[in-house]
């Protein structure tokens, strides 16, 4: 078996996509972007993103909210995130609110705000383990009147 044959596993499903647009990185964008595909912002952008999938590099940074299907920040998010997906590389730092059903946070990464789960199913279910085993009911104590 040869070393060149063998398939290395993807982290990010989002990796097999093709990257359309790249915002440069001597570029700043004031103003709200839209997408419909996966961009890669290697500048600065002042204003508000919806789309896809979203690639912030090492030197990218975002000041405002972000509603994505995946986010990958290896830079700098000042603004809250909506996102199926989030990717906090160990570079990245995102300062605000963070909404989200899947959350990855490599070590060195940092958030700073609050994490709100997301979930695909609404209804509750309790998993085998210590936290779904019965509790053992405390033994009530007789009461005494002070007369």
């Amino acid at each position: 078996m040869s070393i060149f044959n063998e398939k290395k596993e993807s982290l990010m499903p989002s990796e097999a996509t093709p990257i359309n647009s790249i915002i440069g990185q001597d570029m700043t964008i004031n103003g709200d972007l839209s997408f419909s595909s996966k961009i890669q912002v290697d500048g600065k952008i002042e204003g508000n993103l919806s789309g896809d999938c979203l690639v912030l590099s090492g030197s990218g940074k975002i000041i405002g909210d972000i509603e994505a299907s995946t986010v990958i920040c290896h830079g700098q998010i000042d603004g809250n995130i909506k996102v199926g997906e989030l990717f906090l590389k160990k570079s990245g730092v995102v300062n605000g609110r963070i909404e989200t059903s899947n959350l990855s946070v490599e070590s060195g990464g940092t958030l700073n705000g609050e994490i709100k789960s997301q979930t695909q199913n609404k209804d509750l279910k309790v998993l085998e383990g210590s936290a779904g085993k019965q509790q053992p009911q405390l033994k009530e104590e007789p009461q005494t009147q002070n007369g």
